[in-house]
C-alpha cells in the first residue's frame, strides 16, 4: 500500500487554513486522511491515469495559534503515480515519500527544506517551486526525464546520474554548477539571465546540447526570453 505523509502548518491570513493535495491513482482509490479527524477519498479513473484535487478547510482557530497537522494519503495498492503538495494556503513543513515507491511525477508548492526521493527510483518529472533552502539529492533518480527547480540557492545541483533528464528549468535559481554526464540527452534548458553559471558547466551543457539537437531559453524577468 502507497503512503505518502505530509506535515503542514496553518498561517494566518484569509485562507491559511486551507489544505490541498492533488493525487493520481492508477486504479484503485486513495485515503487522505487531513489530520483533524476528517478524511476524504479519490477513486481512480477507469480508463486513463488522471489527477484529481482535494481540499480541506481547518477550524479558522488553527491560524491565529500555527496548529500543525499530518496529513496522510494512502492507497488501496502500489498505485499513487503522481502526487502535488498543493498546499499554497498552509506552511509545508515535511513530505515523506519513502513509502511511495511507484511515483512517477512530483511536483511541490511551498518551500520544503528537505525532500528525500531516494526511494522513489520510478520518478520521471520533478517540480519544485520556493527551492530556497533545500537539501535536494537526486543521484537515485535515474529514470528522471524532467525537472522544474525554481528559487533553488544552493551552489550545486549534481545531475550526474540523471541521464534520461532532457528537459531541465532552473527558474529563478541561482546555483554556480550544473553537474551531467557524458551521457546526458538534455536538451532543452531554461534559466534567467542572472543566474551564475560558472564557465565549464555551460560548456558542458552546450557540448550535451549540440549534440542533442537541443537548445537554452534564456528569460529575462522583465522582458521576454531568447533562445540560443
Amino acid at each position: 500500500m502507497g503512503t505518502i505523509r505530509m506535515t503542514v502548518k496553518a498561517i494566518d491570513w484569509t485562507q491559511g487554513d486551507v489544505g490541498h493535495v492533488s493525487v493520481a491513482p492508477r486504479g484503485g482509490s486513495c485515503r487522505i486522511e487531513w489530520g483533524d479527524g476528517h478524511t476524504s477519498s479519490i477513486k481512480a479513473h477507469p480508463y486513463e491515469v488522471l489527477s484529481q484535487h482535494v481540499s480541506h478547510v481547518y477550524p479558522s482557530r488553527c491560524k491565529k495559534s500555527g496548529d500543525v497537522f499530518e496529513v496522510v494519503i494512502s492507497s488501496s495498492g502500489d498505485n499513487i503515480m503522481s502526487f502535488d503538495t498543493g498546499c499554497i494556503d498552509m506552511a509545508i513543513c515535511e513530505v515523506d515519500l519513502s513509502k511511495c515507491p511507484e511515483l512517477e511525477s512530483l511536483h511541490l508548492t511551498g518551500p520544503v527544506n528537505k525532500i528525500d526521493t531516494r526511494f522513489n527510483k520510478s520518478l520521471k518529472e520533478l517540480s519544485i517551486h520556493d527551492a530556497y533552502e533545500m537539501i535536494l539529492d537526486l543521484t537515485q533518480n535515474q529514470d528522471l526525464e524532467q525537472l522544474e527547480i525554481r528559487g533553488y540557492n544552493k551552489e550545486r545541483l549534481d545531475l550526474s546520474k540523471c541521464d534520461k533528464l532532457w528537459y531541465l528549468d532552473c527558474g529563478s535559481s541561482r546555483m554556480k554548477e550544473i553537474a551531467i554526464s557524458n551521457n546526458s540527452v538534455l536538451k532543452e534548458v531554461i534559466f534567467w539571465d542572472h543566474c551564475p553559471l560558472n564557465e565549464r558547466s555551460m560548456r558542458f551543457i552546450n557540448k550535451a546540447l549540440t549534440l542533442n539537437d537541443g537548445n537554452i531559453t534564456i528569460l529575462n524577468p522583465i522582458n521576454y526570453g531568447k533562445t540560443l
